[in-house]
């Protein structure tokens, strides 16, 4: 039940408890949620506070409303490990799921943005295969992303049609690329007019930017830059610690339909 002598908020306090249904697997994908007047006879508490704690998990996109029907849990967030499996195909393949990919633009380009030209350290002549595309699983689109890659890694890069071939694929069978290591920068962000419009999401529904430079040893070779709906996936690591930071625990990570629930 809830505290009114806490000092947290009764639709907090209601909030985390039905996040908790939804996260133990009690309210199943699909499963119609408590009206706001169910919640006020079960909690006790005012219409104001249900909605509050409704509108928060729709917020987070746990639940879903429908007009004049009722509200449902969503379906699982998708997930993705971002010490594991860097290809988005083979990772959305093993949760039982669909991927699929729309290349918005893709081809040689002699400018780049300053910034990620300079993190590569070329000369001016350098020319770059750029390639802009949307993931989407099961046909819900959930990522859209711009990679930065100078085409002498590899040549005639541009003649292949990456919505039928797997990028990282590519780059590992036909170029032999093969990354050691990759450094991310993840920071929350608002979707602005064009990521909703390619992603068929609203304006102003909350995301995540993900920077991603990949390695081979000491030589950067691709850029990436993704907006993830963060309403509809979410990451996750594995970090290893003292003694035993370098054992690889990556083989505890299964990623399958079951793990994590919906939790955001």
């Amino acid at each position: 039940m809830l505290d009114e002598k806490s000092i947290i908020p009764l639709y907090y306090q209601l909030k985390e408890i039905l996040k908790e249904k939804i996260k133990d697997g009690s309210w199943k994908e699909g499963e119609m949620v408590p009206s706001e007047r169910e919640l006020m006879e079960m909690y006790s508490i005012s219409r104001a506070t249900a909605r509050k704690a409704l509108d928060d998990l729709m917020i987070e996109g746990l639940i879903d409303r429908k007009q004049g029907i009722g509200t449902f849990v969503t379906a699982k967030k998708v997930l993705q490990d971002l010490t594991g499996e860097i290809a988005f195909a083979r990772q959305i393949g093993e949760q039982g799921l669909h991927p699929s990919v729309n290349v918005i633009e893709a081809g040689i380009e002699k400018e780049v943005p300053n910034r990620i030209f300079n993190l590569f350290n070329l000369n001016s002549s350098e020319s770059f295969f750029k390639i802009c595309a949307v993931a989407s699983a099961n046909d819900d689109p959930l990522i859209l992303g711009t990679s930065y890659l100078p085409l002498k890694f590899a040549p005639n890069i541009e003649k292949n049609n990456f919505e039928k071939t797997v990028f990282f694929e590519y780059l590992e069978n036909d170029h032999h690329i093969h990354f050691t290591h990759s450094i991310l920068e993840i920071e929350p962000v608002i979707l602005d007019d064009f990521h909703a419009q390619y992603l068929k999401s609203t304006p102003g529904k909350p995301a995540l930017s993900v920077e991603r430079l990949y390695f081979v040893e000491k030589k950067l070779v691709l850029v990436e830059k993704r907006v993830v709906l963060g309403e509809r996936t979410k990451y996750i690591f594995t970090l290893n610690h003292g003694s035993d930071k370098d054992k690889d625990y990556s083989f505890q990570v299964k990623i399958d339909k079951d793990y994590g629930g919906t939790e955001g």
